[in-house]
């Protein structure tokens, strides 16, 4: 009897080493982001302008996560750029001009340096531009925030819906889900690991307890359960994901073992 309780002790042992790393540090350090697929749809055959065009858009977004291909297809209206994501059509652009800084923008950019410094997430909150919806929930956001026991290591960033420079982020979270485009309602995006973005919460979901559900998964055991049915969509974007400072939640973690959960 003593033999079998050494033994089931040796194994919860080797179990629980196996799962100590955290939700968003174990994905960032072993999930590549999801591609995206950029269609040109066209009708005709492909001239020489188009061609040079589309090879140039081919070496734009070369370090994104994200294929190029050229289908001709007779069936279609216009010639048109569709933006893929799974079985998902995202977009649609009937200019190649409306494809510039597709993978890459300034709020992308800052959002990629918190996470690569070891951040556990950034709560992105995108605005509606109305102020009577927008502003409560966000002062619900950082008093929550600020409360919680691992604050400083998730900044809160805010999108204007409008934003003409972080259009294409604005239409990649508003894809997250199939229906949130009809939505007019506050939104708030964990975002984690390699640009990967939780299902929001909404307008009165925007609550102290969803926010923190939405924490507790984060700094939660990675288990397998978790890397094969893995929540978020992930956002296109330029970056490596090579060498990532080291995951700050488990210093707040070791210095407070009573926030350890299971």
């Amino acid at each position: 009897m003593k033999q079998l309780h050494l033994k089931l002790l040796i194994i919860a042992g080797i179990l629980s080493l196996a799962c100590t790393t955290k939700v968003s540090e174990w994905v960032l350090l072993n999930n590549p982001a999801n591609e995206y697929l950029l269609v040109y749809y066209h009708k005709e055959p492909l001239s020489e302008t188009v061609k040079q065009q589309n090879s140039k858009i081919t070496s734009d977004i070369k370090s994104a996560n994200v294929r190029f291909r050229s289908i001709l297809k007779n069936d279609i209206d216009r010639t048109h750029y569709a933006l893929i994501y799974g079985n998902r059509l995202f977009s649609k652009y009937y200019n190649p001009g409306e494809l510039e800084n597709l993978t890459l923008s300034p709020l992308r950019k800052k959002i990629a340096a918190e996470l690569m410094s070891g951040k556990l997430c950034v709560m992105l909150y995108l605005k509606t531009g109305n102020d009577a919806k927008d502003d409560p929930a966000l002062q619900i956001i950082k008093s929550t925030i600020s409360a919680s026991p691992f604050r400083e290591i998730i900044p809160v960033m805010e999108l204007d819906r409008n934003s003409v420079e972080e259009k294409h982020l604005v239409s990649m979270l508003l894809n997250v889900e199939s229906d949130l485009k009809d939505i007019n309602e506050p939104m708030l995006f964990g975002v984690f690991a390699r640009f990967k973005a939780l299902e929001p919460l909404l307008a009165k979901g925007i609550s102290t307890e969803n926010i923190n559900l939405m924490i507790d998964f984060l700094t939660a055991d990675c288990s397998c359960v978790i890397k094969e049915d893995l929540p978020g969509t992930d956002i296109l974007f330029t970056n490596d994901w090579e060498n990532p400072l080291p995951a700050m939640v488990n210093r707040i973690l070791d210095e407070n073992p009573s926030l350890l959960h299971h």
